[in-house]
């Protein structure tokens, strides 16, 4: 029970950069997603993509706490967490481009 790794984003795949006529322009090129912490807990976040995409961690008051950029392969973190609060991981591509990715967040 104690010291177990807890997963607070399962294991997703997307897309990144698809084209859509009726988004800001034209394109879903940046997702966000909303990762709900605990007090005193490390949080890792995993990142896997065909092509490079920019990673942004930011904590409950909107302060970009890690930023990684032209990322294929790698892991954010530990960064530990003071409170409870909800962070919020923002994936992004450059407009034009496309990335096929699976995302993993979790806490130990």
């Amino acid at each position: 029970m104690f010291g177990r790794k807890g997963t607070v984003l399962l294991d997703i795949s997307l897309s990144l950069g698809e084209f859509d006529p009726s988004a800001d322009g034209a394109y879903r090129n940046v997702k966000s997603f909303p990762l709900d912490v605990r007090q005193g807990k490390r949080l890792f976040v995993s990142v896997d993509s065909d092509k490079p995409v920019d990673i942004a961690l930011s904590n409950g008051e909107g302060i970009c706490i890690k930023f990684k950029d032209s990322v294929i392969k790698d892991t954010i973190g530990p960064v530990d967490t003071v409170k409870k609060e909800t962070f919020a991981l923002v994936l992004g591509i450059f407009r034009g481009d496309k990335a096929e990715l699976k995302v993993k967040a979790w806490m130990e």
